[in-house]
């Protein structure tokens, strides 16, 4: 099965994130703001929310990704959601 640590979903999302962006993911901190200091849009934000969702097979509802504002908030949601998920 594949990793799921804490480390390892921070390293997929900076990577979502840079490619959505067109920057590095080395660019990205744990707590760049993705709308004011990245220039993520809602509509490349739902795309990170698509591929987060697909990658970890999990389904985070729009109300809870709305309040998602930077790496660490990302993080944090998709570990909830995995420990959900495998609880269910």
């Amino acid at each position: 099965m594949e990793t799921t640590t804490a480390d390892h979903i921070r390293a997929e999302v900076k990577k979502l994130i840079a490619e959505v962006t067109e920057r590095e993911p080395e660019e990205i901190t744990d707590t760049a703001l993705f709308a004011d200091e990245l220039g993520v849009d809602s509509l490349m934000a739902m795309e990170v929310m698509v591929a987060v969702d697909k990658k970890y097979k999990i389904n985070i509802p729009e109300d809870e990704f709305a309040k998602i504002k930077n790496v660490n908030d990302t993080v944090e949601i998709v570990q909830r959601h995995i420990g959900l998920s495998a609880s269910a």
